[in-house]
């Protein structure tokens, strides 16, 4: 489906919330400590923790994980939990503030409510997105580092660490802390897309102490551990964010496998009716425009290329930054200026500005042939749906809204414009009928619209399974590949691609495979005039670089 691509330059060739009356004192730590709390039923941290103990070898996170299993009630137990609701006292300084209730659904789904003299605040995590809703009944839809680590989290706790790998986590001992009442060893859980979370486990004892989350900058301390249906749970909780108070969250009692539906975990919807099929329709529209005009813009394009090993660790990083020119109907032309910060010497500059000009020429060519086929395609399709032979939408999206439906349609704000926001997910009745709505069957993720130009702002899109071609042996796509796309609008209406980061773990036939981890960058738009002799870029009326926009979201 068109806008689940950047058909113009992804080129795979080149390289306070208002405080509860009874709180006034500790102000402080609510305007920052609440939401944090509610993304996930265990919260998270972000003090980075210290090692004063003298080097020594760790053991693996696999055992250390293991031993936690075991301490806590052991696998089978710990298995048979397909859902939990945890009912808390909350208190501040000795001083009750209200109630929390924490529900968790394997194998990725938590959701935190807090309810105070003065209303409720909410969040959760689930298989398409993180949000938040606060006291003013307002829902954000998180991105970037805060969605990444709360639906990290959500995975750690809804499945008890008992399948991170299988989820595509990775994980490894990174330390021994002797700061807290007692040693502890330090894993750090991450995801490919650089989202990580560090778990403190006692030495001694084998119990979870502490965690750390460095992308909410909260920490989390876990005490009092009992038993509740043969499996240890703590009783106790003071979560800390950076250094301003604690809350303090007691237990008061649990319940186990009592059928949680997964739509608990869902944002509330928006009051008013959303035609979301009708949206998606003008969006694929607008988008063969869009592709028009986008041929009229050069730009700078930033291509990031890590390479992480299975225990999360960054093996490599290239940087590589080109200026882009555009061609009609094929791909645009790439120019190289700097590898890893590094401009390009005389020699080597020379020797791509000449590659550049003879690509440009061929170019030229080979999009005036791509236009008469693109013409002659576009007659054939126009004459089979006068016939009503062909679909009227474009075949993407009529996969798509065959395959998928859409949940929780609302409003919200997004880097400063309207948007209309849902989450979609596979429809539980839909049968694929081919191999590309076999793929999209499987597909998770969120959408930001424009409401009043009709088009995508943003999408999240991830592998909920596996997906595989010919059993494996032809291709094979890991459950968790993702891929985040922006787009931005330039003063004189046009929107162009700002960001995309792609992230999966891919096998082809029997020659192996490997993880792709690229984001791209976007920027420094340009109108393009010119031809294979002598191109020349000029501004479009009015200032079009996207100075007033957020600058990207840190993809590690």
């Amino acid at each position: 489906m068109r806008f689940f691509q950047v058909k113009h330059t992804h080129n795979w060739r080149t390289p306070s919330h208002e405080l509860p009356h009874n709180a006034r004192r500790g102000r402080g730590v609510l305007a920052t400590a609440l939401f944090s709390f509610l993304l996930s039923a265990v919260p998270s941290i972000a003090v980075a923790q210290r090692t004063d103990s003298p080097p020594r070898k760790l053991p693996s996170a696999e055992r250390i994980v293991g031993d936690y299993i075991r301490a806590i009630g052991g696998k089978k137990r710990l298995a048979a939990i397909a859902d939990a609701t945890y009912e808390w006292s909350v208190k501040l300084q000795e001083q009750t503030l209200g109630v929390a209730r924490t529900q968790i659904k394997a194998p990725v789904s938590v959701r935190t409510t807090m309810t105070f003299g003065n209303g409720v605040i909410d969040a959760a995590a689930n298989t398409s997105s993180a949000w938040e809703r606060g006291l003013d009944g307002h829902v954000r839809t998180l991105t970037g580092a805060e969605a990444g680590a709360a639906k990290l989290q959500g995975i750690l706790d809804a499945g008890r660490l008992l399948d991170y790998k299988r989820l595509s986590v990775l994980a490894r001992a990174v330390a021994v802390d002797n700061a807290a009442l007692e040693p502890a060893y330090v894993v750090e859980f991450s995801l490919r897309n650089g989202s990580h979370l560090r778990y403190s486990f006692s030495v001694a004892r084998k119990f979870l102490l502490q965690i750390t989350d460095e992308a909410r900058r909260t920490t989390t301390v876990f005490g009092d551990y009992r038993a509740e249906n043969n499996v240890l749970e703590p009783h106790r909780k003071e979560v800390n964010v950076a250094g301003t108070g604690s809350l303090t969250f007691l237990l008061e009692g649990v319940k186990y496998n009592t059928g949680l539906a997964a739509t608990a975990f869902d944002p509330p919807r928006g009051t008013e009716t959303l035609d979301i099929p009708g949206l998606m329709r003008e969006v694929s529209r607008n988008q063969d425009v869009l592709e028009e005009r986008t041929a009229e813009y050069a730009f700078t394009q930033k291509e990031t290329t890590r390479e992480i090993n299975d225990r999360g660790e960054l093996k490599k990083e290239t940087v590589r930054i080109y200026e882009v020119f555009p061609v009609a109907n094929r791909d645009p032309v790439y120019k190289l200026i700097s590898e890893n910060g590094v401009a390009l010497s005389a020699e080597r500059a020379a020797k791509e500005e000449k590659r550049v000009q003879e690509e440009l020429v061929k170019a030229e060519k080979e999009g005036q042939e791509n236009k008469e086929k693109r013409e002659r395609l576009k007659a054939e399709l126009a004459k089979k749906r006068a016939a009503g032979k062909a679909e009227e939408d474009d075949p993407g999206i009529s996969q798509f809204l065959r395959a998928c439906e859409f949940v929780s349609p609302r409003r919200e704000r997004f880097r400063d414009r309207d948007a209309i926001v849902f989450d979609f997910r596979p429809r539980a009745d839909f049968h694929p009928a081919n191999r590309a709505e076999s793929l999209i069957s499987k597909l998770v993720g969120v959408i930001w619209i424009d409401p009043i130009d009709r088009q995508v702002m943003r999408m999240e899109a991830r592998l909920a399974e596996g997906f595989k071609v010919g059993g494996g042996l032809v291709v094979s796509l890991r459950p968790g590949a993702a891929m985040v796309m922006e787009q931005t609008r330039m003063e004189d209406g046009v929107w162009l691609p700002r960001l995309a980061h792609f992230n999966l773990s891919i096998r082809v036939l029997l020659f192996g495979g490997g993880d792709i981890n690229k984001t791209f960058e976007w920027s420094d738009y340009k109108h393009f005039q010119g031809n294979v002799d002598s191109y020349k870029l000029e501004s479009p009326p009015g200032n079009n670089a996207p100075t007033k926009d957020k600058p990207p979201d840190r993809l590690r």
